[in-house]
């Protein structure tokens, strides 16, 4: 079986020689052609700045075809270093402004005389007496290095490279091909296969050869092989081009791209399954800001349609849609849709956006943006109408509160468990100033209170106890003749309340004596202060 493998390959590489010889005895017959058809001229080349001012018809046909080089003076010195020594371009620079040059060619390909006059370089090549003429033999060599460059790159070039004749029968291929055939037509242990393989093998193309192929137009097509061996399949993204009644073949292994494709999906897949539970709206949008993932409780959350959300719209496109069905509020100070739309992104893609939409059937969404890795961008939608309303109906009983004790005569002061003054109403204000002053605390209020009275036994009690416990009442004068009732009350977890209430007659007596801060019959634990 390997020597019949063998036979073929030999029998490929043997077709690519005769190819070669063909293209050569081509060369030489049209060499052969031309001088039986006119005398051998010379090739004269006018230049200035490295560009073709003008050329006999030899000169041109020399320069035909010839594209390798970044100037028109390169592309000629490509083909003349060849017969005039690969320093021909540096001696052709070292010409002065007036100078002359005349080479002889030591194989065979006449004389080149240079000269440089009025800043233009005149190149004449003359042929030898004998022989081809000079234009002829150097175009020749040309084309043979060339046609030798060519197929070098071809066979050594990682991709499978492969012709296709007008029959559709493998008429050449490269190592690469070759070594392709090997791994997926190798050899079977069943005779029957074993002589399919060899009527197969590598004369059928291993690729099926697209019938609409136009001439000089690209087909790009991803096709699979498999494997004798039972291994994964293998991809390739197949170029193809017509070329007369055959066609050229070039494949790019593009599996691993395939895998990461199929891995990616996956993961897509295991996501959604995860996220399809979640009552909060997901949305995922790639580097690209497409969106790639998305979770059921998007759809019930903003109503945008499942086709939509699964032809990966960008994420303008997504806001569009929103802005449209009222529930992204328009851009405020007067920013335009646009900015807005911008200013979202850039908040998201930093970690930032963290805002409440609230829509006008009376529901309040809290959405967030966060980054992914590889420059994802995530967007997160919670209906947060339960907790906004209650957030608001326990903000309105708080300020129904304040309003109700605002409304009272009795001065109201409460202090957190640290001391610090946490809230008054506006009879305290009244009664003892500084409404809104910051940093104020127990022991500044207990000061403030006895400046503001006549002397007691009641203060000096209240600052020697640090907190004070239970109910405790006292009766104190203001300074302007006032009797107040003064309660404290201890509050849960630290706190402390203190009253101020305006008694009827002027100097009063409580239970415990003028300036006697005792406990009331609620707190009767509790010991009296300043006794």
């Amino acid at each position: 079986m390997l020597e019949t493998l063998d036979i073929v390959r030999s029998g490929v590489f043997a077709f690519a020689a005769a190819s070669a010889i063909v293209l050569t005895l081509e060369g030489w017959n049209r060499v052969a052609a031309r001088r039986g058809a006119r005398p051998a001229g010379r090739a004269v080349f006018l230049f200035e700045g490295g560009e073709l001012v003008d050329a006999s018809p030899a000169g041109r046909r020399l320069l035909h075809g010839t594209r390798r080089a970044e100037s028109d003076l390169g592309r000629l010195l490509s083909i003349l270093s060849r017969g005039f020594g690969t320093d021909l371009g540096q001696r052709l620079d070292a010409l002065s402004s007036a100078g002359r040059l005349l080479l002889v060619s030591q194989v065979g390909a006449g004389t080149l005389e240079a000269v440089v006059a009025a800043g233009r370089l005149r190149l004449t090549l003359t042929p030898a007496a004998e022989g081809a003429s000079a234009v002829d033999r150097l175009s020749l060599e040309a084309a043979e290095a060339e046609l030798a460059l060519l197929r070098g790159l071809a066979e050594s070039a990682p991709q499978p490279i492969w012709v296709v004749d007008g029959s559709g029968r493998l008429s050449w291929a490269n190592a690469s091909y070759l070594a392709l055939a090997d791994k997926v037509r190798s050899p079977a242990d069943d005779p029957e296969k074993a002589a399919m393989v060899r009527a197969l093998w590598p004369l059928i193309p291993l690729f099926e050869v697209p019938q609409d192929l136009w001439d000089g137009r690209c087909r790009q097509a991803r096709m699979s092989l498999a494997p004798v061996s039972g291994t994964e399949e293998l991809w390739y993204d197949v170029t193809s081009i017509r070329r007369g009644e055959g066609s050229l073949h070039l494949a790019s292994d593009v599996g691993g791209l395939v895998m990461a494709d199929s891995a990616r999906e996956h993961v897509v897949q295991t996501l959604s399954r995860t996220f399809a539970h979640l009552r909060t709206g997901l949305a995922i949008f790639d580097r690209d800001r497409r969106l790639v993932l998305f979770n059921p409780a998007l759809v019930e959350l903003t109503g945008l349609p499942v086709g939509f959300l699964s032809s990966q719209p960008l994420v303008q496109a997504v806001l569009d849609r929103l802005r449209d069905a009222r529930i992204l509020p328009e851009p405020r100070d007067g920013a335009t849709w646009h900015d807005a739309v911008a200013a979202i992104e850039d908040a998201a893609t930093e970690g930032q956006l963290s805002e409440t939409w609230t829509l006008p059937g009376g529901q309040t969404y809290r959405v967030t943006g966060r980054p992914h890795p590889d420059d994802a961008l995530a967007f997160l939608f919670e209906d947060i109408s339960d907790e906004a309303g209650l957030t608001r109906r326990q903000r309105d009983e708080i300020d129904l509160g304040h309003a109700v004790l605002d409304a009272m005569d009795e001065g109201i002061a409460v202090f957190a468990p640290s001391g610090a003054l946490s809230w008054t109403n506006a009879a305290y204000d009244r009664l003892w100033g500084g409404a809104g002053d910051a940093g104020r605390d127990l022991p500044g209020e207990v000061g403030r209170w006895e400046r503001g009275c006549r002397p007691s036994a009641a203060w000096a009690g209240l600052r020697r106890r640090e907190r004070p416990h239970g109910v405790q009442d006292a009766s104190i004068v203001h300074a302007d003749g006032r009797g107040l009732a003064l309660r404290i009350v201890a509050l849960p977890r630290g706190g402390t309340m203190a009253r101020f209430l305006r008694l009827d007659t002027d100097e009063p007596a409580l239970a415990g004596g003028v300036g006697t801060l005792v406990p009331t019959a609620t707190a009767r634990e509790a010991a009296p202060i300043g006794a």
